[in-house]
């Protein structure tokens, strides 16, 4: 098949799943459908001035034609078949949060019987700003620097000894007490392009969202599968 006959191929087999996904009738042309969905689905969005290119690119090709010439007026390029037919695939295809976040094996955790010490080892060694605490693999709780700031300034004596166990510090570490960062949980199936707007909002509390954790279920009661952050998301996704 020549990239002529491949390059129509993919703009029908783009055109029919955007078609399905809208329930949209051949009445609507493609341009408008790309219109209507890069609203509600951000792979178009980000992909939209290129498949506008594409779809006139296409009507060069099946519409216009020269008296002199046989044949089509125009042949894409090898790069053009290939980022068209990768955008189809994303489509039909995407990726999902468990794609792209970190997998439970590659994560520190911590459970509530760790020493406060040796995590804040780890964290320096491996330059993680955040840790979770487990319990049977549920996540109860999250260990970061401003856990001691709060700690400190509330405790009678600041003092973290060499036997301090996390749990002691469980009422700075709760899920709910982090001043300024939310956590959420999420299914390991949904999408990476529909999970972006959930990094943009901030709960009713101005509480910027800093990592979602991926369970078994998509709640809090599920088993830790991974950990998805911003950074994850906009450096991994592409």
């Amino acid at each position: 098949m020549n990239r002529v006959d491949v390059f129509i191929r993919i703009y029908n087999d783009l055109d029919k799943e955007i078609r399905k996904v809208l329930k949209l009738d051949s009445n609507i042309s493609h341009v408008k459908a790309l219109d209507i969905l890069a609203k509600k689905n951000d792979l178009i969005t980000r992909n939209l001035d290129v498949l506008k290119q594409y779809a006139r690119l296409r009507n060069c090709i099946v519409h216009d034609t020269v008296s002199e010439i046989k044949g089509p007026i125009a042949v894409p390029l090898p790069e053009v078949i290939e980022r068209y037919n990768s955008i189809l695939n994303r489509f039909k295809n995407p990726l999902t949060v468990y794609d792209i976040c970190t997998h439970r094996s590659k994560m520190l955790v911590a459970s509530p019987d760790s020493l406060a010490i040796d995590i804040m080892q780890a964290m320096e060694n491996l330059l993680i700003s955040r840790v979770p605490i487990l319990e049977d693999e549920h996540v109860v709780g999250v260990f970061n620097g401003n856990v001691l700031i709060r700690y400190f300034a509330s405790a009678k004596k600041c003092l973290i000894s060499n036997n301090t166990v996390m749990n002691e510090l469980i009422d700075f570490t709760n899920l709910d007490s982090h001043r300024k960062e939310q956590f959420d949980f999420i299914d390991k199936t949904v999408n990476i392009y529909d999970v972006e707007r959930y990094f943009k909002k901030r709960n009713k509390n101005n509480h910027k969202l800093v990592a979602l954790f991926i369970t078994s279920d998509g709640t809090k009661q599920g088993k830790l599968l991974g950990l998805l952050t911003e950074w994850d998301l906009f450096n991994k996704m592409d």
